[in-house]
């Protein structure tokens, strides 16, 4: 079945990229063969939210295409299951997975390494058509027995249930440098509601402010033995299950001494889990965003404001 092959490649192969891959793309043809959403079809729209985008069901399944950004999220969400599961032995295990998307590409891999008696899903998601394709889906692979329940709310606002303790909480809801999407106002809003031992997934997310040499950075894609001279300037922003916090204003000083290649930009580092982290480059989420020519504010300071609100992320202004 593609779907344990699948899984065991994305766990047990996190080297073969070409493997993963191909197994990648024959589980989206599965999926969209049930669902009639497929990654290629963008033809339906996101959700606008007083919290930020919710993107559409096509624009979430094309996510499950992103090789490195599925299996680190995979591999990360397996080691903190086994986690819980020394923490609350011999209790069933229930997820919340807020946004979910028409696959609830997420978890439904682990259907195949675990029975419904050992984990149950919370499904999640904002737009009702994703709920119902992932609906659809779980009925067509006979695997409907391990969702405890599907929930069409806005993970921002949603409460526990109180009859149900919840071990595992779930959200991949962001972009690059946690712009427009709600993963902030998320976590804010599900992690203070958790359980001393439970785990949220991602367990950190950091941006921060660096300086990047252009010239360097394009020369890597023909020189695979370069690697760019990067200077961290500092964090702008880290948000996790032990830090989770509302964003305070964060200065940020550029060197007197700078090139004209030196770029400000924001970069995003993704730790889903233990050592199974995101850098540079490595998916859309942590593509650098760029602020600024940094030789024309040397020796300037900057302030980050993060706004939460429609259009979610960081605001910065120079100071003299």
């Amino acid at each position: 079945m593609i779907l344990k092959q699948s899984t065991e490649t994305l766990l047990f192969k996190p080297n073969n990229f070409k493997e993963i891959y191909d197994d990648l793309h024959e589980l989206h043809q599965l999926y969209a063969s049930h669902t009639s959403i497929s990654a290629g079809n963008m033809d339906d729209t996101d959700l606008l939210l007083p919290s930020g985008k919710a993107i559409s069901p096509t624009g979430a399944a094309h996510c499950l295409l992103e090789i490195q950004r599925t299996a680190v999220f995979i591999r990360g969400i397996h080691k903190a299951i086994l986690k819980l599961k020394q923490s609350f032995p011999d209790q069933q295990l229930h997820i919340l997975y807020a946004g979910c998307g028409p696959y609830a590409t997420l978890v439904t891999p682990f259907t195949t390494l675990f029975s419904p008696e050992e984990i149950r899903f919370h499904l999640l998601d904002i737009n009702e058509h994703s709920i119902a394709a992932s609906k659809k889906l779980y009925e067509a692979l006979n695997i409907e027995d391990y969702v405890a329940e599907w929930i069409c709310a806005d993970a921002t606002q949603y409460k526990f249930p109180t009859e149900q303790a919840i071990h595992l909480v779930i959200s991949e809801t962001m972009l690059n440098a946690l712009r427009k999407e709600p993963q902030v106002e998320i976590m804010l809003n599900l992690i203070p509601q958790m359980q001393e031992k439970a785990i949220f997934i991602p367990d950190n997310i950091t941006v921060s402010a660096q300086l990047l040499n252009k010239r360097q950075e394009n020369d890597r894609l023909t020189q695979f033995d370069l690697v760019p001279e990067r200077i961290n300037l500092g964090n702008v922003y880290s948000i996790g299950r032990a830090n989770c916090k509302i964003h305070e204003q964060v200065c940020i000083q550029i060197p007197q001494e700078v090139l004209k290649e030196h770029s400000l930009q924001l970069l995003t580092e993704i730790t889903t889990f233990e050592e199974e982290r995101l850098g540079i480059y490595q998916s859309s989420l942590n593509m650098p965003v760029a602020i600024a020519n940094a030789q024309e504010y040397a020796g300037r300071k900057i302030n980050f404001d993060y706004h939460m609100g429609e259009v979610p992320g960081f605001k910065y202004s120079w100071l003299p």
